[in-house]
């Protein structure tokens, strides 16, 4: 065993030691998963040429980690821990090494070694008191529409955020609850770049972009409504400045076995910068709906998204600030992997109709079909004589429980560009197929 080793264990040791007294005191939790991916994909290019067609296949790997700190009965430390995450195997080190770890003194972009270690992805407390809950730190993001509600996307293995993203923020958030009604009111420090000396050497520039929300909930027999009121205000760069706001109700209702959900949003807003002469209006539209129904053993649903997009780019008004989410993936390929020409993963201006089935042939053992075909609205901003036409896909999968904690999901994927990809020069197109299989073992 190294020196280096032998001097770590000594002081995990002495730092238990000098802490028994509080952890004797503290309730301590944990909970995690472990996935391992295998994927293969196939022409994300779109080559009509088989002997051309791109193709990869590779295994990765991610391990999270949740720990529940309780000292007192109102008060939690939540700190979640991931490694690995989303590493390739064969491609990274498994051991952390300090001198080329970001903004150490000993520089480099350290991505393969330092990717591969322990991260606290998320820290923050829970104050419980009798004005409600209060949470302070690094939480996940997300605080609006249908996934407030734990309803919208197809469940075929889609993420549930529309408009939206989970991704780490730093925040407080507040929740209040009285009966059915809930109140949300949370502020964000999404940028703090006035700390950098080569971007304010003389401390007179503010460059931060906060993040301001206030969300009432209200749910009642048959369903549940809320809406987001949003402010961003956005100083992060020294050429320009903006203020964004927005307005996104959602609503769902359920009639026995039939489900009914929808979400919009609206956005406006300016952006002026007296360094580049700008003073533009902003602008947003987005719309979803989904409808489902129940059945002995399954679920059969489809909904239809729109994202508004620019129609003049040329004009003193930005339009489309309203994206489909970096957490909405109801397809394969389309949005989660993504195409080469273009992938839809949190971008505006398309639409899409879709249909999803769910149907548990046993208790364990769930089968997944979907389909999706896609337009653009917009394509002035790829050049003339684009087509809308972006295309289609089917998808299919499977979801096994081996036991309680471990599961393992197959999701095949198959996507028929439309005449869009023929853009920048594209001859004619070829067929894309995506496979994935994940095994999870939960605890």
């Amino acid at each position: 065993m190294s020196k280096r080793t032998l001097v770590g264990v000594f002081c995990v040791l002495l730092v238990l030691a000098f802490a028994s007294s509080v952890f004797a005191e503290t309730k301590l939790s944990f909970s995690g998963t472990y996935r391992v991916r295998g994927w293969y994909v196939n022409n994300l290019t779109l080559q009509d040429d088989s002997d051309n067609e791109d193709k990869s296949s590779y295994f990765d790997h991610r391990f999270r980690l949740d720990v529940k700190l309780m000292p007192a009965e109102n008060l939690t430390l939540h700190v979640k821990l991931q490694a690995l995450k989303d590493n390739k195997w064969g491609t990274q080190s498994s051991g952390l090494n300090w001198a080329n770890k970001p903004g150490s003194l000993g520089g480099g972009a350290g991505d393969a070694e330092y990717n591969s270690s322990f991260e606290m992805y998320k820290v923050f407390m829970a104050i419980r008191t009798k004005f409600g809950i209060f949470d302070l730190g690094r939480q996940s993001g997300g605080v609006a529409g249908l996934a407030v509600l734990n309803v919208g996307a197809s469940p075929v293995g889609a993420d549930r955020f529309i408009f939206d993203g989970e991704g780490s923020r730093d925040r407080i958030k507040w929740t209040f609850a009285v009966g059915k009604f809930v109140m949300l009111a949370v502020y964000e420090k999404d940028k703090e770049q006035d700390s950098i000396p080569a971007l304010n050497v003389l401390n007179e520039q503010e460059l931060d972009k906060d993040n301001f929300y206030l969300l009432p909930i209200y749910q009642f027999e048959n369903g549940a409504v809320n809406c987001l009121f949003a402010y961003v205000r956005d100083r992060s760069t020294m050429t320009a400045k903006s203020d964004i706001f927005s307005v996104n109700p959602a609503l769902s209702l359920k009639f026995g076995p039939i489900e009914l959900a929808t979400e919009m949003k609206w956005v406006t807003g300016s952006m002026k910068s007296d360094f580049l002469g700008l003073d533009m209006d902003l602008e947003g539209a987005a719309y979803y709906f989904e409808g489902a129904y129940n059945y002995g053993s399954g679920k059969i649903g489809a909904y239809y998204l729109w994202l508004q997009g620019d129609d003049d780019v040329t004009d003193d008004k930005v339009k489309g600030l309203t994206r489909s989410g970096a957490d909405f993936i109801p397809l394969l390929i389309a949005y989660d992997i993504g195409l080469s020409t273009w992938n839809l993963c949190d971008q505006a201006n398309h639409w899409t109709f879709g249909l999803w089935w769910n149907h548990n042939l046993t208790e364990s053992l769930l089968l997944q079909a979907a389909y999706g075909y896609i337009k653009i609205n917009e394509t002035e901003m790829f050049g003339p004589n684009v087509d809308d036409s972006y295309g289609s896909e089917i998808d299919f999968g499977l979801l096994y429980n081996f036991m309680e904690n471990l599961s393992y999901e197959v999701r095949l994927g198959y996507f028929m560009p439309g005449d869009f990809h023929k853009f920048g020069g594209n001859g004619d197109l070829g067929n894309a197929f995506a496979f994935k299989h994940t095994l999870t073992m939960s605890f």
